[in-house]
Parts: C-alpha cells; sequence; structure tokens
C-alpha cells in the first residue's frame, strides 16, 4: 500500500499524457489534496530530476508555463529530502506543499497541506514517510 501523497506524486512523476480517476468524481470531493487532482497538467514544457537514488526514492520537477510542480516517490524506508530550489528562475513563488502526515502508517489518506513563499536559493525539507510521497505546487509571484 501506499500513502494519499505518493498517489497524488504519481500524477507529476510519471510521464502519461492522459491522467484518469479511478471512481466517480464525487468520490473525490472535499478530500485532501483532491485539488492537486483537478489542477495538474497532463502536458510540460521542462522536465528535470533534481534528487533520486536508485530503488530509494525519486523526485521529479515539471515545468508547465511559468508554474513548477515536483513530485517524489519513495520506497519501504522512511526519509527526509532536501530539495534545492535552484530549478525555479528568478523572483518569489508560493509554494503549495503537500506531505505525508505524521501518522500514514495508521491512516495513508493523511496528509499535511503547508502554504509558503520561496525563491531559488531555498530549500525545502520533504518528509517521505514508508511509501510515500509529496507533492509541491510553485506559482510565480
Amino acid at each position: 500500500m501506499s500513502t494519499r501523497c505518493h498517489m497524488m506524486a504519481m500524477y507529476v512523476v510519471l510521464e502519461n499524457h492522459l491522467t484518469s480517476l479511478c471512481d466517480v468524481p464525487k468520490a473525490y470531493e472535499g478530500q485532501p489534496g483532491f485539488e492537486v487532482l483537478r489542477t495538474v497538467p497532463g502536458t510540460w514544457d521542462e522536465i528535470r530530476v533534481p534528487v533520486a537514488e536508485f530503488n530509494k526514492h525519486v523526485t521529479v520537477a515539471r515545468r508547465s508555463g511559468s508554474d513548477w510542480w515536483v513530485g517524489s516517490l519513495n520506497n519501504s524506508t522512511a526519509r527526509t529530502i532536501e530539495l534545492k530550489l535552484d530549478f525555479l528562475g528568478d523572483g518569489t513563488y508560493q509554494a503549495v506543499i503537500y506531505t505525508d502526515a505524521a501518522d500514514t502508517d495508521k491512516n495513508a489518506n493523511n496528509l499535511n497541506k503547508e502554504v509558503r513563499t520561496v525563491s531559488r536559493k531555498d530549500i525545502l525539507k520533504l518528509p517521505l514517510a514508508v511509501d510515500g510521497g509529496s507533492v509541491v505546487h510553485f506559482t510565480k509571484l
């Protein structure tokens, strides 16, 4: 099994021109993170892999227009990764950060959502639960 953040991150990490949901829209409405599924692009202008370790974790950054989306997928060992934001352009960005909640071992659907202002000089620490993930959406301010 994997966490909700892991499943959300798959929309960013995996290359797929035709995203789909496995249930009726009503099953998703009001659920934490649903806005990611509603707004993540299906095509990209630029792709980078800022952090990865074979067979352990991968983080993919994808740009669509001036927005960046970052998805991280983790294996069966919990860890915290450091994401350098040097791929962002100049200026400041709003970062909407989705990470696994501390209790995902009991409820894999729980997640944390944080909004902050960042620049390309910042480093984000992203906790990844066992079989977890994270999603970050950067919008230029």
